[in-house]
Formats: C-alpha cells, structure tokens, sequence
C-alpha cells in the first residue's frame, strides 16, 4: 500500500551530464572515469555533447567492402532459371527496387533468395533480416547499422541503432537487404517508405497485399527434372524410382529434400520410401533426420500457417474438406454450402493469400497435393488436424459432393458439370475407405459410374459402380430398390454370369413386378450375359420382348426404346446378318433424328454405321469389325492369329486398292463431319470422338496420306490414354493405327516406340489376360521390329491388315 501513499515529487534532469534518480540515492558520480555504486530505482541520463558530436553522420559513413551476413549459402540449389531471370532484370531498375519471392511454405523461397544474394547479386553490404514480425525487422536494421558502424553501440541503444540503419539506407544506393519470411506486409511498410535507393528483395507466404509496395514474383514448385536432380544430388543411390517419389511429392523442394535425406541416412531406396509414404505417411511427413529442424518437417512447416488462420475456423475447415478432392481445378461452388457467401469467400481469400491454396480464376482453386497429403493424415501434437477435425472434414467434403452432383447422367446439358466434379468424385472413392461410405455417398460413386459410362470410359466406370454398389448392398441388402438399380448399372458394364444374371431380374420382379422401367433394364442387361455365353438366339429374343415392354411402358419415341432397338441391329451384325440389321437401321435412323435430334449420342452412332453398311466396301470393313468383337473373350491367343491371317488374306484378295481409295475418298468428308459433330456434342474426351479420330486416320491411310493419318493417330492415342486409360480397346486401336502408319512408312523410331508401348502394357496386364493371347502379342511385335528394321522391300504390310471395329457403338 506504501506506493499508493507515495506523495514524493517525481523527477527530471536537465543540462549536459546532470542525473536525476528516484528513490533513495548515497552518491550519484558524472565525472568522466568515476565510478560510484549505490541502490538505485530510476535514473535518467543526459548524454553530453561531446557524445553527440562523436556519433558519425550516416550519409558520411561507407560499408566495410564485402559485408554481408547472409545465413549459408545453398549447395544443392536446381533449376529457378525464370525466377533468377526476374531477379536480374529486377536489378536493372533505377530507383528502389523491392522485389517479394511468394510461395507455400517448403517451396525455397529463402534458398532462392539466398542462392541470388551469395552468386548473382553485386552489393556492398548484403543484409539478411529476420522479417516475421516488426520487432525483428527493427532488431535485424540494428544489427546492419552495428556492422556498418561498430562504434555506435558504445553510445546509442537499439531504436537508434535502426534509425541510424534507415538514415544509412536512405543515403545510399549499392546495398541489398532481404527481408526473410515477412508475416504481414505491414510489417515492412515503413521501412520501404523511408528509402528512395537500393534493393530490398522479400520473401513470404503471404501471396496478397503487395499491390503498391513489391514486384510480385511467385515461386512454384521444381520441374520434375529439377526435383529429379536434386534428389538425386542428395542421395545418388535411391535407384529408378526417384522420379516417382518426386512425383508422389508434388515435386515440393523441402520435401524431397527431406525425402532424399532420409534414404541417405537409413539406407532406404526411393521404391522403400513411396511404400512407407503409402503405409505410414503420419510418420514419414514428420520425420527428420539425425540434426535435422524438426520444425522443418513437411507435416509442421504449414503449421505456421494455420496457427494465423486459426481465427477464422471456416478456413480451416475448407482447407481439410479441400485436401479429399482432385489438387487441380476444384469449383468453388462444392463450397457453397459450407457458409454465407462472404464467409466463404472471405476464408477462401485468406488461404489464398497465404499461400495455402491458389485461385483459379473466379471459379476454381487448387491446392499442393502435398499440403492435401497431410491435410488428410491426424496428428495428436497439431490442434488442426486431430483425428476428429479429419474426420469431419472428409465427412464435409463428401456432403458438398453429394450436393453438387447433378441427378441424371446422361442428360447432355449436364455433362459439363460432371466433367467438372468426375476428379474429385474419382479422388475422394481413392482416399476413403468403402466401410465409411454413407448411403448418399454410395449413390453419388454409383451415379458417377453411370456418368463415366456413358463416356466410353469402362474401366474407370467399373470401379465406381462396383464400389457404390458394395456400399449399397452393405447398408440396406441385396433386395432394396437402391441396390438393384445400382447392380443394373453395373450389369451395363460388366455382365454377370448366366445365373447370377437371371436371379438379378428374378429380384427386380419382386420388388416391382414385370413391367416396372427398372426390371425392363435388368431384362436388357441380361442380354449381355447370353451373349458371353454364346447363346445369341435367346439374346435376340430377350431383346425384342424388352423393346415391346418399353415401347408400351415409357412409349415407342422414348431414349430407353431406341436405344433397344439399336441393341437390336448390333445383335444382327454381330451375328453376320447385315441385310437384316441394314433393315432395321433405315427407319431406326429416322425416328431418331425425329425424337432424338440431329446431333444425339444414338443418332451419331447409327450414322456411322449406315454409311460403312451402304458401300460394299464399307460392308467388308464392317463384317470383319463385327466378327473382331465376337471373338474377344471367345478364343484364344493362337486361335485369334490364325483367324487374323486369314481375314487378311481374305480382305487383300476381295478388295481392289482403287476401290478402297475411293471408297475413303467419298467417306472422308463424312468422317470429317462426324467427328466436328463429336466434338461438339460429347467433347475430346468421349469414347465416340476419340473414336472418330481413328476413323479419319485409317481413311488417310486407305488413300495414301500418311502424314494426316499420323497427325489423326497420334491425337487419338494421347487422348485415350489420358481419358480412357492404357488398357481400353480404343486405346489399344488408336495404338495399332499407330504402329501400322509407321510400318507401311518404315518410320523405325515411332514404329519402335509403340511396339515398346504394347510390350509394357501386355507385361503390366499379364494378370488380366489369358497367356495364350499374352504370348501371341508379344510374337506379333516382335516381328512387328523385324519389319521396322528391314531395309528393303516394298511397304511390309496393306492398309486393310488392320480390321477396326465398324461404329462407336461396339
């Protein structure tokens, strides 16, 4: 209480040397060289000006040559050429030049920084300084006036000391200061405001608020030869697979860096380390090595971030809920739901500008697949990423799927939105377990099947459907509606055996009797498994009951009708009857066009088979192509040769060349057309137009022109690979197009590359695929090369040796 009572008169000094002190004072001594000694509370002491005058002007001061307290100068540096390239145009600048390098945390943005300064830069002094907070900032500007100056710190404390620094900067022009990992650019406002010469080059996560103040320069990720490289510099002896961790790492430098480290010193190969990223991935993004930052690890380096976003939860939220999609190109609307729009957008905004995420746009964003990584993997010590906080987050992410997924896959209009959803549809079913699937999730991975379906893309629709059908069954039985309608769309796909077929459409008619809509497809589905059984006959008769049922139950114009119809002529040509199914196409084609439009799916298909069926010409090709994919499945590798052979022979003896020339002649504005319309309607990625490419690219085959034939062949192979995956048949025939171009032109380099191509994929299948066929392909391209090598001799092979399925529809 005695300090409340105190009435004692405070105290001042004034004059040169005088003190003035609080509370009791023995002896107070201000002679130059005196000491004295006693307990004293406050003091306050007035320099002299024979201090004053001996603190050097800073405008008269010049730098030590070579000053520079750069942290380490890094050893391992790669690639950067486009961003050392902005630094050095930077540097020709007049005036004050502020540069700010921005990226995720781990991307090198210091090392960049780092590497110029010590290599490139050409200043005196260069002048590294701490910039995640003000107080750092100031404390660093002390330290560069305490080296440019020693004697200042006998007389002047810190504050002055950065106010010396500023003065310095101000009357000086041949200096760098890189301000490192600054939190808030307002943090170096002040400082950029109080010079008019030199260089500051920044760095931050911060990717926002520079407008007006810094040239923005972004830092992305290595290239993959650069992260390669770097890799491999660490850690020589990872073996082959260094380039696939690199991969799986987003190519980040901090996290292969780390990566290459750890192989180095526990002995681990690169193909150990992805499989132990794969197991134990909370242990692998924590771990460091032996003196390693443990700060620095690739699951703590974003810490930082979140702990400054902490104070909005929302972007917390959206940021793990973002980790279970597809890195690239995710709408901004699955995020709609999780707010009100300002709230979304303002947490949006601020991952953005901190780097955690990047905007596309006004309309997608996307996000480091490493950042994803760890997103998604629960850490006791990390308060954002809790077992629950995970959990909760992919159980949003699924949510806004199952709200943004449109209702009908094969309505046209809304194929643009599941193109757009179809990756992260197909990467939430990849980093989830099916136990966990609710109802509604199941359903969205079995309408997504259905979609990717529709696209000719099999093998990607058979895991979804079989995936959503799995949790269907699992959580209301094999006999619920929901189940049923999920087996029927698998059926589509993959057909059943024979009796597991039939008990299907045996359920569907109890649970809705023999007329409902569902039972009719579980009828037509049934179609496929007797045809795999051979019995055509009963395929035929199942088929033509079905498309009476539907003609009366949804009406003769209706979609599920026509397409039954066509069912129907396939099931003809299939069986070798053209004239029969040549029949029924004529007036099927109209009704179409009537019903359908022009431009429908069905309507294109069945143009492209009337105009193979109205040339014999065209008739040959077309048996030949319906006679292919009867055999699959139904024979073996030695079998499917020798009918290979003699098909060849058969077509080069029935078909004069000149007749096949003007056959492609006359068809090759059609293919043209058809594949315009393709591209319209469906898109590049559609089964039908990739299969269209390979039409127009045997047609040019067929009248000589191999160099559009190539340019038709090499688009459709890239882009069923990319949309439809390596062991698709269109892939496959897009391929052997391919091949054949570069065998009748004897271009060895291409006609190698894509026989190496069905080497790997025949070995990578060799599970799936019957040994007899395995080894049959394999012959084949072997004597394939032996062709490729000859020196001499005519074209190795015809045109017409390479028989193609005749429409999109098979």
């Amino acid at each position: 209480m005695s300090g409340v009572f105190d009435r004692r008169p405070g105290v001042a000094a004034s004059g040169d040397e005088s003190v003035a002190a609080g509370r009791d004072i023995g002896t107070a001594v201000t002679a130059p060289g005196a000491i004295g000694t006693q307990n004293i509370g406050s003091v306050t002491v007035l320099t002299g000006r024979g201090y004053a005058e001996s603190i050097p002007r800073a405008a008269d001061v010049e730098a030590p040559p070579g000053l520079t307290n750069i942290p380490e100068r890094p050893r391992l540096f790669v690639g950067r050429r486009g961003e050392l390239a902005s630094l050095e145009y930077g540097a020709a600048g007049g005036g004050t030049v502020v540069q700010v390098l921005h990226g995720l945390g781990g991307v090198g943005k210091s090392t960049l920084a780092a590497h110029w300064a010590a290599d490139h830069a050409r200043y005196s002094p260069v002048w590294w300084v701490a910039g995640d907070s003000q107080a750092a900032v100031d404390a660093g500007l002390a330290a560069l006036a305490a080296a440019v100056e020693p004697t200042l710190t006998a007389f002047v404390q810190q504050s002055q000391l950065r106010d010396w620094a500023l003065q310095w900067l101000a009357a000086h022009d041949d200096w760098l200061v890189v301000i490192d990992n600054v939190t808030d650019p307002a943090d170096v406002k002040p400082l950029l405001a109080a010079v008019s010469g030199g260089r500051f080059l920044i760095t931050s996560r911060r990717a926002t608020g520079w407008h007006g103040i810094a040239e923005s320069l972004p830092v992305d990720v290595l290239a993959h030869d650069e992260a390669v490289s770097l890799f491999t510099r660490i850690c020589p002896g990872a073996g082959e697979e260094i380039g696939s961790v690199c991969s799986e790492l987003g190519h980040l430098p901090l996290a292969i860096e780390q990566a290459a480290a750890y192989c180095l010193e526990t002995g681990t190969s690169a193909s150990e380390y992805r499989d132990l990223l794969a197991d134990y991935p909370a242990d692998m993004f924590t771990a460091a090595t032996e003196g390693g930052d443990i700060q620095r690890t690739v699951a703590r380096v974003w810490r930082v971030s979140l702990d400054r976003l902490a104070d909005d939860p929302l972007a917390v939220t959206i940021l793990l809920a973002l980790a279970w999609y597809a890195p690239d190109d995710i709408p901004r609307a699955l995020l709609s739901t999780l707010g009100s729009p300002p709230a979304v957008r303002r947490a949006v905004g601020r991952l953005a500008a901190h780097s955690m995420v990047t905007l596309r746009g006004t309309s997608s964003l996307s996000l480091h697949r490493l950042v994803q990584a760890v997103s998604r993997t629960p850490d006791p010590d990390d308060p954002h990423r809790s077992e629950a906080a995970v959990a909760k987050a992919r159980d949003i992410a699924a949510e806004c799927l199952v709200e943004a997924v449109p209702a009908d896959s094969k309505d046209l209009a809304a194929w643009p939105v599941w193109r757009t959803l179809l990756p992260h549809v197909e990467a939430m079913a990849d980093y989830t377990a099916s136990d966990a699937d609710s109802l509604e999730v199941a359903r969205v991975f079995s309408r997504t099947g259905e979609f990717l379906g529709t696209q000719g893309m099999s093998g990607r629709a058979r895991r979804l459907l079989a995936r959503g059908e799995r949790g269907l069954v699992r959580l209301v039985g094999p006999d619920h509606p929901l189940a049923l309608i999920a087996r029927n769309r698998s059926m589509n796909l993959a057909p059943l055996p024979l009796d597991e077929a039939l008990e299907h459409v045996a359920r569907c008619r109890r649970a809705w009797g023999p007329r409902h809509p569902e039972t009719l497809t579980a009828r037509y589905e049934l179609v496929a498994s007797y045809i795999v059984a051979g019995d055509l006959e009963e395929a035929d008769r199942v088929l033509t009951e079905v498309m009476r049922a539907r003609s009366v139950v949804l009406g003769p114009g209706h979609p599920e009708t026509l397409r039954t119809r066509w069912s129907i002529v396939l099931l003809k040509a299939r069986s070798g009857d053209l004239d029969a199914a040549t029949g029924l196409l004529g007036q099927l084609r109209e009704d179409c066009v009537r019903e359908l439009g022009e431009k429908d799916p069905l309507t294109l298909d069945i143009r492209v088979l009337s105009s193979h069926l109205t040339s014999g010409v065209g008739r040959s090709f077309a048996t030949v192509g319906f006679r292919m994919v009867g055999l699959v499945g139904q024979t073996d590798g030695e079998q499917f040769r020798q009918w290979f052979d003699a098909t060849t022979e058969q077509l080069r003896a029935e078909l004069d060349p000149e007749a096949v020339r003007e056959w492609a002649d006359e068809s090759l504005p059609e293919g043209i057309r058809h594949l315009a319309d393709c591209e319209a309607v469906l898109g590049r990625e559609h089964k039908d137009t990739i299969s269209a490419r390979i039409a127009l690219a045997r047609l040019h085959m067929h009248m000589d022109d191999f160099e559009n034939a190539r340019s038709y062949a090499q688009e459709a192979a890239e882009d069923a690979r990319l949309y439809l995956g390596d062991e698709d048949g269109t892939t496959l025939f897009a391929h052997l197009a391919l091949l054949l171009v570069a065998v009748v032109t004897k271009d060895e380099v291409a006609g190698i590359a894509v026989s190496d191509w069905f080497a790997r994929i025949a070995e990578r299948s060799a599970a799936d695929v019957d040994a007899d066929v395995q080894a049959a392909l394999l012959s084949g391209l072997e004597k394939v090369r032996a062709l490729l090598r000859s020196a001499d001799g005519p074209r190795a092979l015809a045109p017409a040796d390479l028989p193609s399925p005749s429409s999109p529809g098979e």
